[in-house]
């Protein structure tokens, strides 16, 4: 664990049920990055799940967000449906490619995640 004054750049991570070809799986990318301290970082992270949107459900009629560790959870309940969205930080501790731009965020919102399954 990584003390709050602790300097570095930070991804803002997002993880969500997706569906595609290969079926449902757990997706995890980055919505944005942040130099600076694990405290700068965890304030940037709460104003990225403050104003998050979630593209699903389509008809939201209640948005709860949690904190929940070291993140958030965001339930999005719809008419039918309810998703889950999970930020939470991660510190970049090495890159294969630092020459290359880090992830820029994503203005799309993510997969649609899928309800999970009734039994």
């Amino acid at each position: 664990m990584t003390d709050d004054t602790a300097r570095g750049t930070w991804g803002l991570m997002l993880s969500c049920l997706g569906g595609g070809v290969g079926g449902v799986r757990m997706t995890t990318r980055p919505v944005g990055h942040v130099t600076g301290t694990r405290r700068e970082a965890g304030d940037a992270l709460l104003r990225h799940v403050s104003s998050f949107e979630p593209r699903h459900p389509l008809n939201l009629v209640r948005r709860t967000v949690y904190e929940q560790g070291d993140g958030y959870l965001v339930i999005a309940e719809g008419m039918t449906q309810t998703f889950e969205y999970a930020f939470r930080l991660a510190r970049v501790v090495h890159d294969t490619r630092p020459d290359l731009p880090m992830a820029p965020p994503q203005p799309a919102a993510p997969p649609p995640p899928v309800a999970p399954p009734s039994y």
